[in-house]
């Protein structure tokens, strides 16, 4: 019993030393958990250095992209502002060379008045060119020719720095003939030019003709023909910027006189004209009978001078 007993007690301590040891063998599956778990954190880190690096590219390149917007947007409202303002300051040009204009015209046909006029700045010049615009007028019924008038009248000229609007070419007083003959037409042409070099406000003058029949001249029709001139060729020449005072007088009204003596009837006489290699014409209707007409010819002429003051 006791041989039994020992060897059921050897048993029990076998069993028990081959269960100690199972217990303390290391677990199959931990070498293999713990390599997981570092590819795991491996993984981790290398995405969340991935994220580190893409946060801030972000970031520059909105950054960036805001900046050119911003900068785009800068210069698109520098362009617009710079627009507006050369279109001001056309605006303001142009209703100042009508305003001297104007003033031009109250002492126009008055001998000896004047006055001043104060040119405001548009930063842009004012010439004055009393050499400008040669006028010649022709009377001709086509069997004769005569030169009645061959000289300069002038011009007044306020040039502005180019703009980017688009080219312009119009008359905002008066129109592009160089001579007229209705009695309601203006001698006064006010020509605003744009091109792509500079902008141009130009006051100049062109010719205006009329005729009528009169009383008869030894049994022929006589009839007056009368052509009306405005220069500015006694002017002083000069080139302004800035603000000035400008002195406009009506130096005199000159009246020159010519009778063309026609044997033959007609029934016009056509003023031919050239102002500054710009040509024009206008037939006037002449009263005649079987034994002709006289024409008495009637240049009247209003020479004014415009010269820089201090006041």
């Amino acid at each position: 019993m006791n041989a039994i007993l020992l060897k059921c007690t050897n048993e029990n301590s076998a069993s028990y030393q081959s269960y100690h040891s199972l217990l303390s063998l290391p677990s199959i599956s931990e070498p293999q958990a713990t390599q997981r778990t570092r590819q795991q954190n491996r993984q981790s880190k290398i995405w969340q250095s991935k994220r580190g690096i893409a946060i801030p590219i972000t970031f520059l390149v909105m950054f960036v992209s805001l900046s050119l917007l911003v900068s785009a947007t800068y210069i698109l409202a520098i362009n617009r502002i710079g627009s507006e303002s050369t279109l001001l300051k056309v605006s303001t040009a142009k209703q100042d060379m009508f305003s001297l204009e104007s003033a031009i015209a109250s002492i126009v046909w008055s001998p000896g008045s004047s006055q001043s006029y104060y040119f405001s700045n548009h930063e842009g010049v004012l010439n004055v060119t009393p050499d400008d615009k040669r006028l010649i007028l022709n009377i001709t019924d086509f069997s004769f020719y005569d030169i009645a008038f061959n000289s300069t009248i002038g011009s007044i000229t306020y040039t502005l720095p180019a703009s980017n609007a688009q080219s312009e070419d119009f008359y905002p007083k008066g129109d592009k003939r160089v001579i007229v003959n209705q009695s309601g037409s203006t001698l006064t042409q006010l020509h605003l030019f744009r091109d792509a070099e500079s902008q141009q406000i130009i006051i100049s003058y062109r010719p205006l003709a009329s005729s009528s029949p009169i009383a008869s001249d030894n049994g022929k029709p006589a009839n007056s023909l009368r052509i009306y001139i405005i220069n500015l060729n006694s002017s002083q020449a000069f080139t302004f910027q800035g603000s000035f005072y400008v002195r406009i007088g009506c130096v005199n009204t000159t009246a020159t006189t010519k009778v063309y003596d026609f044997q033959n009837p007609i029934e016009s006489l056509t003023v031919k004209c050239n102002l500054d290699n710009v040509y024009g014409a206008v037939a006037l209707p002449i009263s005649s009978n079987e034994q002709g007409a006289t024409v008495n010819l009637e240049l009247v002429t209003c020479n004014i001078q415009l010269r820089r003051t201090g006041a």
